[in-house]
C-alpha cells in the first residue's frame, strides 16, 4: 500500500474542477450567473468549437476592484455569505466561491473587469490557475471573462466530450432556460461568429416561449400567478392542445434558479393525469419563490438540484395547475392548413394499403385506419426462400438478435436451438386471451403465452428489413398538407447528423428557415400521427448516450416504425386473427425475441403445472 501524503496545489484543483465543469456547458453557467449576481441588465455569451475552443461571456455589472479579482479566482473565496448561517437566506444563484478557481484550473483564461467609480479596468491572464499577467487596462463597466482551449491540461476529459454542435445545442438551451427565470434581462449567444439567440427587446415568458417553440404555442397558454401558504407561484402553462413528446418544454425555477425536481415532475404529472395521452408532456414554466430557508440549494456540486426541507406545499401547487386546466377549457378548432392527421392525410394516386387481417373482425373499434400495412395475408408456416441473404438489413439486425430460443421457449429444454422453434410451435391451438394482451396457446407439451404486441412487432421489423434489402429503401407516403416541425438546437443537430440522411428509410424532410423543418413523406407503413412518430423518433436517439453510426440509425428507425405500426396491448384479437398472427411469427428468423430483444414467447411445460396442482 502506498504511503499516504498531500496532495499538490494543482492537481487538487484539476480534481474540484472535475466536480464543478463536466464540459463547456458548465463554464457558460457558472459565469451567467456570477455575471447576474452581478446586477448586470445586458449578458453577452460567444462560443466557438462548442465552447471547447473558446467562451467569452461580458457583462455590463457591478465589475471588481483589482483586490476583489484576485481574491475572486482563488477557491472557496466568495462574496455571497460569510458564514454557515447565511445558507438559510441566500438569494444569489452563486455562492460556493469555487467556480472560477475550478475554470481557471483547466483553461487559458483573460479576465477584464472595470467598476463603475474606476477609471480604467483591470486584465488578469491565467494558464491552469497560474497568473501570467496583471496589468491596468480601459474597459466598459462590468467583466469580461474568456476561456480558450478548455481541458488543455486535462486531455483524457475532452474524450468524453460529443460533437461541438451537441456542446453548442445544451449552451443554447442553458440560455433559453436563463431567459425564461429573468426574462427582464437581455441574453445574447454568439456561436461561431453567428448570432442564434438575441432576447433583447423581448421581455415577456409568453414572447419567449413563443420564440422557442413556435407562434402557435402562445394560443394555449395559461397563466398562474397565485400566493400560497409558503410559496408563491407565477408562470404559464399549456392547456392539452399543445405538448410535446419530453419533458424538455417544462422549467422549473426556485427563486429563479433552474433546478432539477423530482417532487416537482411528480406534481406535474397529477395535475395533468387523464388531460394529456400517456408519454406526452405540456409545455410550462413555473417560477416558485419560497423563503429561502425552507429549501438546500448545497446538495450538488453544480446547484442542479435542491432539496425541499417540507412538501406540504406541493399538494396546493397541483390544484392551482388543475383548477388553471379547469378554468382554460376552451372548444377546440381546426386551423386550415393544420388539418389532423387521417388516412386521407395521404395523395389518393398512392394505393390503400390492406387491412390489417389480424384485426379484420374488430376494425370498427379503430376506425378505418390499418394499424400495419405491410403484412401479407393468411401466410402459411411452411418454407423461407424469401428470406434475405447476409446483406446489410440483416446487418441492421445483428445488435438484439440473440442465438437462442431455449431460455424463452422452455428453460428445461436446454438443447433447443433457434432454428427448432417453428418445428416446436406449429400444432400450436390457440385457445383465448389473457386480459386483451397475451395469446394463450395449447402445445404438445405445455401452454405457450405470447405477447401479441411484440411477436406482430418482430413480424413488421423482419418485412421492413426484407424490403429495405431487397429494394434498397422504404416505401415513401408524401402527405397532401406538409407538417411543419419547430425544434429547438439540440433537436435540429439530431436531425441534421443522424434523420436527414435516412431518405431511404421513406422519411423526407425539408429544410423551412430557422430551426424549422417540413415532414414532406413518411414510411408507407406508418399508422399513427407522423408528428408524434416524429417526436418519438428525436427523443429516443436524443437518449442514445454514445456516438451513433449511420446503420445504427437505420436499425432504431425501423424498430421504432415497427413498435409503432404493430397491434397493442389491450386490444381484443379474434382466434383467427391469433392464429395468423401465431403461423406469420413462425417465418420469422428470430420468433423469440421482439427487436428489442425482449421476449416473445413464454412456456409453462406440463409438468410444472401437474407439479403445481401436487398432480405428481
Amino acid at each position: 500500500m502506498s504511503r499516504i501524503h498531500i496532495l499538490d496545489e494543482l492537481t487538487a484543483n484539476q480534481i474540484a474542477a472535475g466536480e464543478v465543469i463536466e464540459r463547456p456547458v458548465s463554464v457558460v453557467k457558472e459565469l451567467v450567473e456570477n455575471s447576474l449576481d452581478a446586477d448586470s441588465g445586458s449578458i453577452s455569451v460567444e462560443i466557438s468549437d462548442g465552447g471547447l475552443n473558446s467562451i467569452k461571456v461580458s457583462d455590463d455589472g457591478c465589475g471588481m476592484s483589482e483586490s476583489d479579482l484576485l481574491l475572486a479566482v482563488q477557491r472557496h473565496a466568495t462574496s455571497k455569505l460569510t458564514g454557515i448561517d447565511d445558507l438559510n437566506k441566500l438569494r444569489t444563484l452563486g455562492f460556493r466561491g469555487e467556480a472560477l478557481a475550478s475554470i481557471l484550473a483547466v483553461s487559458m483564461t483573460e479576465i477584464i473587469t472595470r467598476e463603475k467609480d474606476s477609471e480604467s479596468g483591470i486584465r488578469l491572464l491565467s494558464e491552469g490557475n497560474r497568473h501570467k499577467l496583471l496589468e491596468p487596462v480601459g474597459a466598459p463597466v462590468g467583466t469580461t471573462f474568456k476561456v480558450e482551449k478548455l481541458f488543455f491540461n486535462t486531455p483524457a476529459r475532452k474524450e468524453f466530450m460529443r460533437s461541438s454542435r451537441y456542446e453548442g445545442g445544451l449552451i443554447h438551451e442553458l440560455m433559453m432556460h436563463f431567459s425564461l427565470s429573468f426574462p427582464q434581462i437581455s441574453f445574447k449567444l454568439t456561436n461561431q461568429g453567428k448570432e442564434i439567440l438575441n432576447t433583447a427587446g423581448i421581455n415577456t415568458i409568453p414572447e419567449l416561449l413563443a420564440s422557442y417553440y413556435g407562434r402557435d404555442i402562445t394560443e394555449s397558454l395559461l397563466k398562474i400567478n397565485e400566493n400560497l401558504t409558503k410559496v408563491k407561484v407565477n408562470g404559464y402553462i399549456t392547456g392539452p392542445a399543445k405538448y410535446r413528446a419530453n419533458r424538455k418544454g417544462i422549467h422549473f425555477f426556485v427563486n429563479n434558479r433552474k433546478v432539477s425536481s423530482k417532487e416537482l415532475s411528480l406534481m406535474i404529472d397529477e395535475a395533468y393525469a387523464n388531460i394529456l395521452p400517456k408519454g406526452r408532456f405540456p409545455v410550462a414554466v413555473f417560477n416558485l419563490h419560497i423563503e429561502p430557508s425552507l429549501i438546500d440549494v448545497n446538495v450538488h456540486p453544480s446547484k442542479l438540484e435542491i432539496r425541499f426541507r417540507e412538501t406540504t406545499f406541493l399538494s396546493e401547487v397541483t390544484e392551482i395547475v388543475k383548477a388553471t386546466l379547469s378554468k382554460g377549457k376552451r372548444i377546440p378548432y381546426y386551423d386550415i392548413g393544420k388539418k389532423p392527421f387521417s388516412s386521407n392525410s395521404f395523395p389518393k394516386i398512392f394505393t390503400s394499403p390492406p387491412k390489417n387481417e389480424y384485426l379484420q373482425e374488430e376494425l370498427t373499434s379503430f376506425g378505418e385506419l390499418p394499424l400495419n400495412s405491410s403484412v401479407p395475408s393468411k401466410l402459411s408456416v411452411p418454407t423461407k426462400s424469401n428470406t434475405p441473404t447476409k446483406t446489410e438489413s440483416q446487418a441492421l439486425a445483428t445488435p438484439a438478435e440473440p442465438e437462442m430460443v431455449a431460455d424463452i421457449i422452455d428453460s428445461s429444454a436446454e438443447t433447443a436451438e433457434t432454428k427448432n422453434t417453428p418445428d416446436m410451435l406449429s400444432d400450436l391451438r390457440v385457445i383465448g386471451q389473457l386480459d386483451a394482451t397475451f395469446i394463450l396457446a395449447e402445445g404438445r407439451d405445455g401452454l405457450y403465452i405470447i405477447d401479441q404486441h411484440v411477436a406482430h412487432e418482430r413480424v413488421i421489423f423482419e418485412q421492413l428489413l426484407k424490403e429495405h434489402s431487397q429494394q434498397g429503401k422504404l416505401q415513401s407516403q408524401l402527405l397532401l398538407t406538409p407538417i411543419t416541425l419547430e425544434l429547438s438546437v439540440l433537436e435540429e443537430e439530431l436531425v441534421v447528423e443522424h434523420i436527414l440522411p435516412l431518405t431511404d428509410m421513406g422519411l423526407i424532410l425539408e429544410h423551412f428557415g430557422q430551426r424549422s423543418y417540413l415532414i414532406r413523406a413518411v414510411p408507407s407503413c406508418l399508422r399513427e400521427d407522423p408528428l408524434d412518430f416524429f417526436q418519438g423518433l428525436l427523443e429516443d436517439l436524443n437518449n442514445a448516450a454514445k456516438k451513433i453510426s449511420g446503420i445504427d440509425i437505420k436499425r432504431e428507425f425501423l424498430v421504432m416504425a415497427s413498435c409503432k405500426a404493430a397491434i397493442k396491448a389491450h386490444q381484443k384479437l379474434s382466434i383467427s386473427s391469433m392464429e395468423d398472427l401465431i403461423r406469420d411469427l413462425l417465418l420469422t428468423d428470430n420468433p423469440s425475441t421482439c427487436p428489442h430483444g425482449r421476449p416473445i414467447i413464454y412456456k409453462i411445460s406440463y409438468q410444472e403445472l401437474l407439479k403445481a396442482f401436487h398432480r405428481i
